[in-house]
């Protein structure tokens, strides 16, 4: 399986959670090769053959090379999770068109590109497993995030058109729409009045951990999930509910 991002924060705990479970991993990073590297050597404890491959899948070719480079490595790829992302909090009219299209670039057209290469040798298998990151605040939106909340609710219909798509084919493709998590990248935010504010937000009085994202992820990459398709898993804490 090959996980985008994967360095860090909720990629890495998904791909130590799926390599526990027996999975074959692909650690993927973009700069972090210290991190990278890192995730590389906690996936391997778990006693499962992984590498660790370096590509912008911001820029498509890459993307799609990525996946050619996995594939030619391990022979197949049977679960794909879109997980890299690019985070933005700005007032709309702060926002320059640079950094909408970067956020767009890698946070949905990212996932366009790894599932045009991966799908043909799924389709062709008749079995596979997508499972796309997305974000509550896709669901919901929120004030100064239009290019990342835009992003994410792309993903999301982006998860359910691919599924309806290719279900009869034997591929099964999902998403997940975490609420904040407490990771190295979202500290500040955690610590900041807009954390607090947030975390009024929280049923549960509490954010979440990158191995409960992981948990869920893991569940729609297995055949315990087997009739999930075209869904969105909310791991929030209740933050959202639809």
């Amino acid at each position: 399986m090959l996980v985008t991002g994967s360095s860090r924060g909720i990629g890495a705990a998904i791909a130590v959670k799926a390599a526990t479970e027996g999975a074959t991993v692909a650690v993927h990073y973009v700069r972090a090769l210290d991190k990278g590297a890192k995730t590389l050597e906690r996936v391997r404890a778990a006693g499962v053959e992984a590498e660790a491959f370096r590509a912008d899948v911001a820029n498509g070719p890459q993307a799609e090379a990525l996946v050619g480079e996995v594939i030619d490595r391990f022979g197949r790829i049977d679960g794909l999770v879109n997980n890299a992302g690019l985070t933005q909090v700005s007032p709309f009219l702060d926002i320059t068109p640079e950094v909408w299209d970067a956020v767009i670039r890698t946070d949905l057209s990212a996932a366009f590109h790894t599932c045009r290469a991966a799908l043909p040798s799924m389709v062709e298998r008749g079995s596979g497993s997508i499972v796309n990151i997305a974000s509550r605040l896709g669901q919901m939106g929120i004030a100064e995030t239009a290019a990342y909340s835009a992003a994410k609710a792309g993903l999301i219909g982006f998860t359910r058109s691919l599924a309806r798509e290719v279900g009869q084919r034997g591929v099964r493709v999902n998403a997940v729409a975490p609420g904040v998590v407490v990771t190295d990248m979202t500290t500040d935010l955690v610590e900041s009045e807009e954390g607090k504010r947030r975390m009024r937000d929280m049923a549960l009085g509490r954010f979440g951990r990158a191995e409960e994202v992981a948990d869920t992820v893991v569940f729609l990459l297995s055949d315990r999930s087997a009739l999930f398709t075209g869904q969105t898993l909310n791991p929030n804490a209740g933050g959202y509910m639809p």
